[in-house]
């Protein structure tokens, strides 16, 4: 499972996986300035994919959005994780939009 560093998050940035495993695009993570304004945010849990050349993997569709309350940022990426492991057992029947 791969977590997607967005501007305002720790990290380098999105590093591919193996196809057929999942990874959480952290993109509408809150960071500093204008998240004030904000109450809740979402974190998206998509497959990787093979390229169509072959060479490496790609970001799939958003399987499973994970909402949340600002204040309460561990506990949305926690719950994207669960998921995410989920997903990757093949466990996961669960909807399509979850609520932290």
């Amino acid at each position: 499972m791969n977590v997607k560093a967005a501007t305002g998050m720790k990290g380098t940035g999105m590093a591919s996986g193996t196809p057929g495993t999942h990874g959480i695009d952290g993109a509408c993570a809150p960071g500093s300035g204008s998240w004030a304004s904000q109450q809740t945010f979402s974190v998206g849990i998509f497959e990787w994919v093979p390229k169509a050349g072959g060479k490496g993997t790609k970001r799939g569709k958003v399987k499973v959005r994970v909402k949340g309350s600002v204040s309460q940022q561990e506990l949305v990426f926690a719950k994207a994780r669960e998921i995410a492991a989920q997903l990757d057992a093949r466990r996961y029947t669960g909807g399509k939009s979850v609520t932290a």
